[in-house]
């Protein structure tokens, strides 16, 4: 499992350098197959379900390795647990910048929107989750979708900004993150008495 798992990634990897000439198919995930030294056939062997396969892979490890990256959120505020955590989200995909737009196009598809949705919702949950979010009650939902809402719109910006370091794009992030903090009471944790 460990070693199909590993080729998985050499392909996706691969695929990703094509992705912003072509993007995705199912030739391409063959293509990306033989580049990496294997039969075309891997290309579809190992992504039964087609390239939105890959693209969901893609998202799980950008979340995978957002995670890994974030620090201990100890003594931050649950607004800067965001932020940081939307930022090293983004930051992860600058190298294949041109890639994520192909695939936000791909995704736009009326057939690809469930998992467009599904792919967000695991994001903003684990920045939730990342945040020490706790609720189980409507405020659960609810910020998971004003979250989105914050990410997406984030994103959307980022693909067009052309400012140094993004700095314009994080600027935009702060602001969308103060007008949802202006809902009220929907930030609250169990925790927050105790740690401030």
């Amino acid at each position: 499992m460990e070693e199909r798992e590993d080729l998985k990634r050499k392909i996706l990897d691969r695929a990703l350098l094509h992705v912003p000439f072509e993007s995705w198919s199912a030739g391409l995930l063959e293509r990306a197959a033989v580049e990496v030294g294997l039969d075309s056939s891997y290309g579809w062997r190992l992504f039964p379900k087609g390239p939105l396969e890959a693209v969901s892979l893609w998202g799980h490890l950008l979340d995978q390795n957002m995670l890994a990256a974030l620090p201990s959120p100890h003594d931050m505020r649950v607004r800067d647990r965001i932020s940081l955590s939307v930022k090293t989200r983004l930051n992860l995909l600058i190298p294949h910048r041109e890639a994520a737009l192909k695939t936000t196009f791909y995704l736009a598809r009326p057939s690809h929107l469930g998992e467009a949705t599904r792919l967000l919702y695991q994001t903003v949950n684990e920045i939730w989750y990342y945040a020490g979010d706790t609720s189980t009650d409507y405020n659960f939902y609810t910020k998971r979708a004003l979250l989105a809402w914050v990410y997406s719109s984030t994103f959307v910006y980022w693909l067009r900004d052309t400012s140094d370091d993004y700095e314009k794009t994080w600027t935009f992030l702060d602001r969308r993150i103060g007008e949802v903090l202006n809902f009220p009471k929907m930030f609250q944790f169990p925790w927050k008495k105790r740690h401030g």
